[in-house]
């Protein structure tokens, strides 16, 4: 923790050196920022721009000020003009950077405007959970409400308080839904359908999967068998059922399920010829590649460790062998060449000579850090290269046929479970996405169309905003543009996420979906257009630099999907006030440290009583910022201690 908080704080220090930025407030222009002012006395804006300047509805301006925003942020200036031009965009948004109210602003200007008002039911906003889609409907509501009680005679703006209980202000889930409830006959679906919890589907599940292999027991086929005694050798049969349920659990994620798990069928059937051409090999070889890495940088803490002055400089020697060897690993071209080098890997003995000059803590870190390195690269030998590609072409070649009747198995399956679920009248969240598709969307062996429900809907919704795009999967995405008017030269599609959030990859979000989007839409002109919103209006500058400092060094394009550059650092956004007569940061970053004892309790909860602890500790005792009056005060805890406000 010590080397790893001095090499943060140098890197800081070294980034505020090049950037002229002596002060330590974080990346290059974060001292620059725009600030909205929401008139709370805590939000200040740097530049005289005002939403007034745009052009924009007086309404529309009285209802911003009714919700507290007056002064567009440098972000919501350049996001204004593509959302009042009608273009699609693609906006990064990292928490607390002011997203709704670019939201907001929109629907409230197309429902307010004085030549072509929208009835907000045509508008379809769509979030991620069911919280998000009842307080953007409030905030809506709110600003509406302002809006007509300034203008009490106005028809239209009375009919949207009307509309907006019914506005499509939703989840997917629920707008799936909507789609199969209001064209429920064209997939020839019973209206009178319900859907079951999760508990009822996964006892369903089971039912009919006990009963497809007892189907196939008693036909007793051969290559079922087979398949079975591949994946069960000892004879439990369990094993098969999960790998049925986990392959019918990512197909689903498909918009076409039943066609990924047919096209996957001969996966397996490779040559040792074309095995080099696999899109796994080279997986591989990146993964091998990047451990390598992380391996020699490691051996490079080691040797700065020996190079000390009571460092153990006997083990040098023997560490540049191993740096070597890593190099030499490194430097393969080839599945092959990596195989030929990891089969013949060994390392030589580190030095036993004594010296009292050497300090025993640097002696043992230093063997403890080259260890380290040897159990990860004999590991990677282990798992990957413990046979040649030659042999691991032929393994696969020979398990070919079992795995494609395990595909085979996981599609008869789903099919059996549609139709036990539509004997039942039942649907699951799986359902209601491809039922919607179903319905919107037909494939043909050039492409993907819209259905006449689809175009139907493109005709109605006069734009389409999606919330927390970065959880979106292929099903939603080809569900959301089918509605779009792309194809017809009608660009309204609204885009909002941040990659950096996405927590959702175990439920199979796709966040390459968003950048794909973020990488191909540009920053100027032209009707795709990308939008980062950087400033960050909730934290102070503590949080934003301490989040900037540790994920610049830890986030990339290998992990996290995201290189963690200017364009990608947090700003903070909102000046606050300081304490007085405080001479320390009271604010400043602390990292809590939870230690194993034997407690009977599990890591997780000792931390979250070593988090608790410290809340109850500085509450009534480190000043905050009251979110109404907008001073600086102290929050005392309830009399009775059982919660802490």
């Amino acid at each position: 923790l010590r080397i790893g908080a001095i090499l943060l704080r140098n890197q800081s220090d070294s980034r505020n050196k090049e950037t002229g930025n002596e002060n330590g407030k974080g990346f290059p222009g974060s001292g620059k920022v725009f600030f909205l002012d929401n008139g709370k006395g805590f939000m200040i804006n740097q530049d005289n721009v005002q939403f007034s300047d745009y052009a924009i509805s007086d309404g529309i301006l009285e209802a911003l000020k009714a919700l507290g925003y007056n002064s567009p942020t440098n972000i919501q200036k350049e996001v204004l003009p593509v959302l009042l031009a009608g273009k699609n965009a693609v906006v990064k948004a990292p928490t607390g950077s002011g997203k709704t109210a670019v939201l907001v602003e929109r629907i409230i200007q197309m429902v307010s405007d004085g030549e072509h008002p929208v009835d907000i039911d045509r508008l379809l906003v769509v979030t991620f959970t069911n919280a998000a889609a009842a307080q953007m409907r409030e905030r809506i509501t709110q600003a509406l409400s302002a809006r007509v009680d300034d203008n009490p005679g106005n028809a239209h703006l009375l009919k949207q308080l009307t509309l907006i209980h019914n506005a499509q202000i939703t989840t997917i889930d629920s707008f799936c839904l909507y789609i199969i409830r209001n064209h429920f006959d064209e997939i020839d679906l019973d209206p009178d359908f319900r859907v079951a919890d999760d508990g009822e589907i996964k006892l369903l599940m089971q039912d009919v999967l006990a009963q497809m292999l007892e189907d196939y027991f008693t036909e007793g086929r051969e290559d079922f068998l087979a398949c079975v005694e591949y994946f069960a050798p000892t004879g439990k049969e369990k094993r098969v059922e999960e790998q049925i349920l986990g392959l019918y659990e990512f197909a689903m994620s498909y918009p076409w399920p039943g066609e990924w798990l047919e096209l996957h069928k001969e996966d397996y059937a490779v040559s040792p010829e074309n095995l080099e051409e696999c899109r796994w090999v080279g997986l591989l070889e990146d993964y091998v590649r990047t451990m390598l890495a992380e391996a020699g940088d490691s051996l490079d803490q080691a040797r700065m460790l020996c190079e000390e002055a009571d460092g153990p400089y006997m083990y040098l020697d023997t560490l540049e062998a191993d740096k070597n060897t890593i190099d030499r690993l490194a430097s393969a071209e080839s599945l092959q060449e990596l195989y030929e080098r990891f089969s013949v890997l060994s390392f030589g003995r580190i030095s036993s000579k004594k010296d009292d000059s050497v300090s025993p803590e640097k002696r043992e870190k230093s063997r403890e850090i080259r260890n380290s390195v040897k159990d990860l690269l004999n590991g990677l030998a282990k798992k990957y290269f413990y046979a040649s590609p030659q042999a691991q072409a032929e393994r696969m070649a020979a398990c070919a046929p079992y795995v494609s009747c395990l595909l085979s198995l996981t599609d008869d399956f789903r099919m059996r479970l549609d139709a036990k679920k539509r004997e039942k009248n039942l649907m699951d969240f799986h359902d209601m996405e491809h039922m919607a598709l179903q319905i919107l969307t037909e494939k043909r062996e050039d492409g993907v169309y819209p259905t006449a429900a689809a175009r139907e809907m493109r005709e109605y919704y006069a734009e389409i905003m999606i919330d927390e795009y970065q959880d979106s999967n292929l099903v939603q995405e080809y569900l959301l543009k089918s509605i779009s008017g792309e194809e017809d030269g009608k660009f309204n599609r609204f885009m909002v996420g941040d990659v950096k959030q996405s927590i959702y990859k175990f439920r199979l979000a796709r966040p390459e979906l968003f950048m794909e989007k973020f990488d191909s839409y540009g920053k100027g002109e032209g009707k795709e257009r990308r939008i980062d919103l950087k400033q960050n209006f909730r934290s102070r500058r503590q949080v934003t630099d301490s989040v900037n400092a540790c994920f610049s060094v830890l986030m990339g394009r290998d992990l996290g999907g995201v290189e963690y550059d200017e364009d990608a650092a947090l700003y903070p956004g909102a000046v606050f006030p300081e304490p007085e007569g405080k001479e320390e940061d009271v604010y400043r970053t602390e990292v809590l440290l939870t230690m194993s004892e034997e407690d009977g309790l599990e890591d997780r909860e000792r931390e979250a009583l070593a988090i608790a602890g410290k809340i109850r500790r500085i509450v009534g005792t480190l000043p905050v910022v009251d979110k109404e009056s907008g001073e600086l005060g102290y929050r005392h805890p309830p009399a009775d201690h059982g919660r802490l406000g």
